[in-house]
């Protein structure tokens, strides 16, 4: 999970401490004016979020739906604007209040779900379930917003295996292989999976979404990999304090120096995995 700002003005992201993983901030003008191309500039090396107020712009990754911005009746519209544009993963920001009335919304225009970025304003950095991102934090000293957000994001993040991918950005390793697993029941089960040995070695699990755009639900729990010389190489993630066995979003477990893993999970729908490294 990382850790995302967003402000009206960018500089008071700047002036943030500790620093983001991404940032996020305007790029159409309501009332007041859109980030700058010098605005964005601040944040170099850092994913970028852009995000418009109107449903009319065709443009960025995420539509503002709250009052004095786009209503829930016109998110569907903007989504399936930017899809036809090309962009393949539109975003809807709202409240939770809010969310079943785009949802509705949604299924009323028998529009396809978006992904969605949810201001729960909980204090605590937890992504429910069917969000990409969940702004837990709002109106914090100098003046930002604080967002949880999933380890991959489609359409913000590069593609795995892209060029400065998210399996390539740490690595500068692609992806292998991509495979689906069909479980028989909702039982726990085990998959094996081959790997590259590699110090980024790692797989990427990704939970389907159903029509209402929520992930299905699936669990990870014991992930046991191997090395070349047939030992353990850890990397449990069940050994790590907190580790939150649910999945809500993409997830990826680092694996460096695998050659083979058994991963642990339970899940009643299929899903994919991403071998990468």
């Amino acid at each position: 999970m990382r850790k995302m700002y967003d402000a009206l003005t960018a500089a008071n992201i700047t002036k943030a401490s500790p620093p983001p993983d991404l940032v996020a901030g305007y790029i159409d003008k309501i009332r007041l004016e859109p980030w700058s191309a010098a605005d964005w500039a601040r944040f170099p090396g850092l994913p970028k979020v852009e995000i418009v107020k109107k449903a009319s712009t065709n443009a960025g990754h995420v539509l503002d739906v709250e009052p004095g911005d786009a209503t829930p009746e016109q998110a569907p519209g903007w989504a399936a604007m930017r899809r036809r544009a090309g962009f393949a993963h539109p975003v809807i920001y709202c409240n939770r209040s809010t969310w079943p009335l785009v949802r509705k919304a949604f299924a009323d225009q028998h529009i396809d779900p978006p992904l969605y970025w949810i201001a729960t304003a909980s204090g605590r950095p937890e992504i429910p379930d069917g969000a990409i991102a969940a702004q837990y934090l709002l109106d914090v000293a100098p003046g930002i917003d604080v967002s949880a957000v999933a380890d991959y994001w489609p359409g913000v993040d590069p593609a795995p295996g892209s060029p400065g991918g998210s399996a390539a950005s740490t690595t500068g390793v692609e992806l292998m292989e991509r495979i689906t697993v069909t479980p028989k029941d909702a039982e726990q089960h085990a998959v094996r999976v081959n790997l590259s040995g590699s110090q980024g070695a790692a797989v990427i699990i990704r939970p389907r979404l159903d029509k209402d755009g929520f992930s299905k639900p699936m669990w990870v729990g014991d992930i046991f990999a191997w090395g070349n010389d047939h030992q353990g190489i850890g990397h449990n993630p069940t050994q790590t304090p907190g580790y939150n066995n649910k999945l809500t979003s993409h997830r990826r477990y680092d694996l460096p120096g695998a050659v083979w893993a058994d991963i642990n999970y339970s899940s009643a729908d299929p899903f994919d995995i991403d071998i990468v490294g």
